[in-house]
């Protein structure tokens, strides 16, 4: 049986016509013509009066719009935002079961319904996946036929199975672009790489080449991604104007990016500086206390958006401590970002004390995130190292935070360590020297 011949069937569908619009559906691959057939197969083969699709709109996910509809005119222009909560359409979206309303009005921009009004929901939004579609019918029948449930279900899969191919595509081509641009912009530096690699003899004076190169770099890499975040930033501020809320959109998440990509060149230049013996220490007289309420303050939208319970426990007796104020905050910003990130449910604590016999200042955060086993505990102090390195890992991120800190830690006399389990949380402890000596 062909699939014309399956939608001019009787009223009553036969389980051949459900497998022959089934089979339709799988050859569709617009949304659009999957919403019309649906239609046309209702209309046909149902008591269905007035139906009308809503999915999402091919170029912006964050609306629905008419795909197809019969018995329902003036609908062709019409456009539900879902950020509009309180629509009657978008409360729908989130009900389990088909509801019935009476005849009349159900929303201000659709047309009367003349029997009575069902709305049936394509399918529950969640993170990360494409919003549902919404099935609107309007029959003579007082009870929802169940061949109007089953081609809910299986339009809202289909729909949510095109959606999620294109993204799919779109993001497949976004990489591409992105790796190409990547490779570009490296080629050079692969090619120094690789001449390093083949230079085994030499290697401890190819490593220094490369770390020199790469702080040289640092006004070649920052000057224009500074221009970047600058113009962005002039923009969102509306200085040209105030900007519409799809290009605010798209302005804010260059302006996210484009700071997160400074912060892996920072890293990476801070690796080249120290490597290099370029970083320098300013030292100076400080209290620990005041500079652990001050990380604390900084990550505070962090922690707030964590929602553990993160504490300190400070011992307002402590000496004052002689060192690169800068290079210990930096430490303890990256161990406690640290601890946000590993730790999904439970607690963070922030302790001190102080080792009168050697003249030790300890500062461990300790978290009851997700561990390390010990088998790995000595690799993630390397550069560029994390405990799944795979491309699929669950946490971004460069791997550099832990080794800059025992750097910086070793600059100031000090040194960090870890102890840790695998679903028990970790402690990671700064020692830090009352007073560091001076370069």
């Amino acid at each position: 049986m062909s699939s014309i011949a399956a939608l001019s069937t009787p009223l009553t569908p036969s389980p051949e016509a459900r497998l022959a619009f089934s089979e339709l559906l799988l050859g569709c691959d617009e949304a659009r013509t999957c919403a019309e057939a649906a239609v046309s197969w209702l209309m046909r083969h149902t008591q269905a009066e007035q139906v009308l699709c809503l999915a999402p709109d091919e170029s912006d996910s964050h609306c629905l719009v008419p795909l197809a509809s019969s018995g329902m005119p003036g609908v062709e222009g019409f456009v539900l935002a879902l950020h509009e909560t309180r629509h009657p359409l978008v409360e729908a979206l989130q009900w389990n079961e088909p509801r019935w309303h009476p005849p009349g009005p159900f929303a201000p921009e659709l047309p009367p319904s003349r029997g009575g009004l069902y709305t049936l929901s394509l399918g529950r939004a969640s993170p990360g996946a494409p919003p549902p579609g919404l099935l609107l019918v309007s029959s003579g029948s007082a009870e929802l036929s169940g061949d109007v449930k089953w081609l809910a279900t299986h339009l809202g899969t289909h729909l949510t199975r095109l959606y999620k191919g294109r993204q799919l595509t779109r993001l497949e081509a976004a990489s591409s672009e992105l790796a190409a641009r990547v490779n570009a912009a490296t080629e050079e530096l692969a090619t120094q790489n690789e001449l390093l690699r083949r230079q085994a003899i030499q290697l401890e004076q190819a490593s220094a080449a490369k770390s020199q190169f790469l702080a040289n770099m640092s006004h070649e890499l920052r000057t224009p991604l500074n221009a970047i975040l600058g113009y962005t930033n002039m923009l969102l501020q509306g200085v040209n104007g105030e900007p519409p809320p799809a290009q605010r959109r798209s302005l804010s998440r260059i302006d996210s990016n484009g700071r997160h990509l400074l912060e892996i060149i920072n890293e990476i230049l801070d690796i080249t500086r120290i490597e290099a013996g370029r970083m320098p220490l300013h030292l100076s007289e400080f209290r620990l206390p005041e500079l652990i309420q001050e990380v604390m303050a900084e990550l505070d939208p962090i922690i707030v958006r964590s929602k553990l319970a993160v504490s300190a426990a400070l011992d307002p007796h402590l000496p004052e401590v002689h060192s690169d104020r800068q290079k210990v905050k930096q430490i303890l910003v990256n161990l406690l970002s640290n601890a946000l990130k590993f730790t999904h449910e439970g607690s963070i604590k922030v302790k001190t004390s102080y080792e009168v016999a050697t003249a030790t200042l300890h500062i461990s955060v300790t978290d009851t995130g997700i561990g390390i086993d010990p088998a790995h505990q000595e690799k993630i102090w390397e550069d560029f190292q994390q405990v799944d390195n795979s491309p699929t890992r669950p946490y971004g991120g460069t791997g550099l935070g832990l080794s800059i800190c025992r750097r910086l830690a070793a600059m100031l006399d000090g040194r960090v360590a870890l102890e840790s389990a695998v679903g028990q949380g970790s402690t990671f402890t700064l020692y830090l020297p009352r007073r560091a000596r001076r370069p």
